[in-house]
């Protein structure tokens, strides 16, 4: 018969309450580490995330460093099954949403506005070929863009301008009262001006228009519209509501974890 106040062997009652002490406690510091390693952490870097989402910023990257670590290296954090679903969605997403380069997409549009208006104003935006040459010999031609077309594309993916222009955060210009977008002005005056130009006279223009040839350029440009178009835009846009959900639904689930630790472990 064990003695229930014996305080020696491997089944003293007194050692066994020993036992249960030391691996609550472990287990408590545990739950309360991976509390503030992981859950936490993980939270506001999904609370961060969210009002990146809001600010409906499409210029800037995205970063998700905790994230993107969690789901790399699932052996040392081992979150559930269905958390790790949602990171790993986060992180393509973030990855999808970086790939797509707007200062790109958005030049590319201002160089194609500027080509068809240029060919409204002076009539055709190819000066000719010029042949293209092998050993001495001719083995085809290259189409010769005049400098004005050069111009503009050294210009048009200026990032400060091209921000401008999109997200109009400078003054509108005013000529012959119409209203002009000023950073579309300036880079189709950039491109145009003589003092640009090192081989081009002056052009004539080939329709009734005495004003100056940025400004009529620029009234046929309708820069928002082409934008909010644009395909990769839209994706880019709907990768940002995407996130956002996500990241929503990702502090959902940790926000309960949390307070199921904090009624068991904390709660007073």
């Amino acid at each position: 018969m064990i003695n229930k106040y014996s305080t020696t062997g491997e089944l003293s009652p007194i050692m066994k309450d020993c036992n249960i002490t030391v691996y609550n406690q472990l287990k408590f510091e545990t739950v309360i580490a991976r509390k503030n390693e992981l859950y936490i952490p993980l939270i506001e870097e999904s609370f961060k995330l969210i009002d990146k989402c809001k600010s409906g910023d499409l210029f800037s990257k995205l970063e998700i460093s905790f994230m993107k670590e969690i789901v790399q290296k699932q052996y040392k954090y081992r979150v559930d099954d269905k958390l790790l679903l949602k990171l790993n969605d986060i992180d393509n997403l973030v990855n999808s949403f970086n790939k797509i380069d707007v200062i790109n997409i958005c030049g590319n549009i201002i160089v194609d506005l500027f080509t068809k208006g240029f060919i409204r104003l002076y009539g055709d935006i190819i000066e000719g070929e010029a042949p293209i040459y092998y050993d001495g010999e001719i083995v085809d031609y290259e189409t010769v863009y005049p400098e004005e077309y050069e111009n503009i594309k050294m210009i048009a993916y200026d990032k400060s301008l091209v921000m401008d222009a999109v997200q109009q955060r400078d003054d509108y210009i005013v000529y012959e009262n119409e209203i002009y977008n000023r950073s579309l002005v300036t880079m189709f005056e950039f491109a145009l001006a003589d003092r640009n130009k090192r081989y081009s006279s002056s052009r004539i223009p080939v329709i009734d228009w005495a004003g100056a040839p940025e400004y009529y350029i620029a009234s046929l440009c309708n820069l928002d519209e082409e934008y909010s178009k644009n395909k990769e835009m839209i994706k880019k846009r709907d990768c940002l509501k995407d996130i956002s959900d996500l990241c929503k639904d990702v502090a959902s689930l940790l926000d309960q974890k949390l307070k199921d630790i904090f009624e068991r472990y904390e709660k007073e």
